[in-house]
């Protein structure tokens, strides 16, 4: 059997995306994102985030070197507990899940969260179904 080729141009991607009414976009002028806990903060300094919209959803992809701190108890104290956003998983990575895999994309976007956003174990899962 001949292999077929995992990999997808870049304007076919856009293009597939723009079908299933996924748009993507860099939000720029960020400075600093920060994850808080509990106990701690990630922080991440000059990052890039890209913000993606889906069925009046938005989403965002945010990458870049992570530091991490620890909060004094009298700053744990003090601040307010926020809920913690679910990250979702970039709609790229979704969309090369179902095309090499036949399923739709809402399909392909729980096997991806199944297997922490692994592509190949995705793949994998969904072709052995």
């Amino acid at each position: 059997m001949g292999r077929r080729s995992s990999r997808v141009s870049s304007r076919s991607l856009t293009r597939m995306m723009k079908q299933m009414g996924i748009e993507q976009s860099e939000v720029t002028g960020v400075e600093e994102v920060i994850f808080r806990f509990y106990d701690k903060e990630w922080v991440l300094d000059d990052p890039q985030v890209i913000m993606i919209k889906q069925s009046g959803t938005e989403s965002f992809q945010v990458s870049g070197i992570r530091s991490e701190r620890a909060l004094t108890k009298g700053e744990i104290d003090e601040k307010e507990i926020e809920p913690v956003k679910r990250i979702e998983v970039p709609m790229e990575d979704a969309a090369l899940v179902a095309s090499q895999t036949g399923v739709n994309i809402e399909v392909a976007l729980q096997a991806l969260k199944d297997t922490g956003g692994d592509l190949a174990a995705a793949i994998l899962k969904l072709r052995r179904r």
